[in-house]
């Protein structure tokens, strides 16, 4: 079981590489950005940059779900790449329609997501950008399934300095405003796009097959109401900020989010490799011992970054951003933790994954989403940019418990649910009392005195509540119709 437990965390570390590349690339900009920007001009960025992810998410109708799902199952290499360029046809297509609608409908769209229709030339330039962000991410999904992590880090690494260094170029250099850096975004996904097709090449070829895309898209299917859902989640906030306090709110709110996208690093990284490490391991023998501690593990790890990265966030946004932006640092604590609740879910999604049970996802996130709207509504004028945040966070959390005891209910499988919750509990019980800290003034090694020993309180529950417990079982995690997930050939992994 070590040997599983440092594989996952050695696949962890190489994806969160490639992960770290792009989002690292956010955190880069954050310094330089919110001071040429005023919150306002930051708001409508950050906006645009939301959308535009989340559409390229949509757009692919859960066929990247579908493509890490049965990729395993096919035959042989032909039949893999023939999996591959049909799903690649078929977003190209998708994503070509789409873009070229957001394009004439621009005014409205500028109207309905930033208040005014003065913005709409810079929803053209997303709506240009959309295809390529696509088809990076559609090269993302296949390097991962074929095995090819280095590939997957020179991918992002390359995304990263071309956008990153284009933006500096057009805003520090060229004095361009959000056009600049949004036409850096263009520009470098689509140079990453072509450089991407050169890595992925070799599993392209001239065929397309109906039927297997058919049975793609029927199982990626109830995926799109979840990613509909989880639309709402991520995109709740900021759409209530804009109606209730203005772009400046939304541009304060987006340092936020770049302290939830830090802590998204490490989540990634896992995320990443928990998909093929757990459908490859669920029909090994030891599974079920192997299985009983990941959530737990991850919920001790991740939260205590979070809980490190909350307790840091005054003195580093000090430093980094101006002071209009400062009053990010509670709300970023809030989707920091956000972040944790969402890697969780991809590990209780486990069972009903190999249960292909997905339409319990549509429930769970469904409900999920509304919460988080209603909260959204009702907590920004009363507590305004915490409020939102607390709504973000309770819909992650919400969806992620739903999903859990749905998926227990429908395909057992033996996590510590408890543990992990009460991990989860108390490193947000000692996030509230570093505030606490903060807020009462003290001089400034106080301070951090205070807030080291709130954090070295929580790694001490977290090496108890972690600790090692009798495995409930040693057999593997499958059922009867589960299907079948071999390991992949070994020409994948060239």
């Amino acid at each position: 079981m070590k040997e599983h437990l440092r594989k996952l965390t050695g696949d962890s570390i190489v994806y969160g590489l490639g992960a770290a590349a792009g989002r690292g690339l956010q955190m880069l900009l954050v310094p330089i950005l919110t001071r040429l920007f005023t919150p306002a001009s930051y708001g409508v960025l950050d906006l645009l940059g939301l959308i535009g992810s989340i559409a390229a998410l949509l757009l692919v109708m859960g066929t990247d779900a579908a493509l890490a799902r049965f990729f395993y199952e096919a035959e042989d290499r032909e039949a893999r790449r023939t999996m591959i360029s049909s799903s690649a046809a078929w977003r190209a297509a998708v994503c070509v329609a789409f873009a070229l609608v957001l394009w004439f409908a621009a005014p409205l769209f500028s109207r309905l997501a930033l208040g005014s229709p003065d913005y709409a030339k810079y929803v053209r330039i997303t709506a240009l950008t959309i295809p390529f962000t696509a088809f990076f991410l559609f090269q993302n999904d296949v390097l991962r399934v074929t095995f090819q992590p280095w590939k997957y880090i020179a991918l992002n690494l390359v995304n990263t300095l071309l956008v990153g260094g284009l933006s500096i170029a057009f805003v520090v250099g060229m004095k361009k405003d959000v056009a600049g850096v949004l036409s850096a975004k263009l520009a470098g996904d689509g140079l990453t796009a072509l450089f991407g097709f050169v890595l992925i090449r070799h599993h392209l070829v001239a065929r397309f097959n109906r039927p297997l895309l058919g049975r793609m898209l029927r199982y990626g299917a109830p995926l799109i109401p979840v990613a509909v859902s989880y639309w709402v989640i991520q995109y709740a906030d900021r759409r209530v900020l804009v109606a209730f306090s203005g772009l400046g709110a939304v541009g304060v709110y987006a340092v936020a989010v770049k302290m939830g996208a830090a802590m998204m690093l490490a989540v990634s990284a896992f995320q990443l490799a928990w998909g093929p490490f757990a459908f490859a391991r669920s029909r090994e023998p030891g599974a079920a011992a192997l299985f009983s501690r990941v959530l737990t593990l991850y919920v001790a790890v991740a939260a205590g970054l979070a809980l490190l990265l909350s307790l840091a966030a005054p003195e580093a946004l000090a430093v980094l951003v101006p002071p209009a932006y400062r009053d990010a640092a509670l709300p970023g604590a809030l989707l920091a933790f956000a972040a944790v609740a969402h890697g969780a879910y991809y590990i209780a999604a486990l069972g009903v994954n190999l249960a292909l049970r997905n339409d319990v996802l549509v429930w769970t996130s469904g409900a999920a989403a509304a919460v988080t709207l209603a909260l959204a509504l009702a907590l920004v004028r009363p507590l305004g940019l915490f409020g939102v945040a607390l709504a973000t966070c309770a819909g992650f959390a919400l969806s992620t418990a739903l999903l859990y005891v749905w998926a227990q209910r429908i395909h057992p499988i033996p996590y510590r649910g408890l543990r992990a919750l009460a991990l989860y509990a108390c490193a947000l019980v000692l996030l509230a009392a570093g505030v606490a800290v903060v807020r009462a003034g003290l001089p400034p090694l106080a301070s951090i005195g205070a807030r080291a020993g709130i954090l070295a309180t929580f790694v001490a529950l977290a090496l108890w509540l972690a600790r090692r417990l009798p495995p409930p079982g040693t057999g593997p995690i499958v059922r009867p119709g589960d299907a079948t997930v071999p390991l992949p050939l070994p020409e994948e992994v060239a």
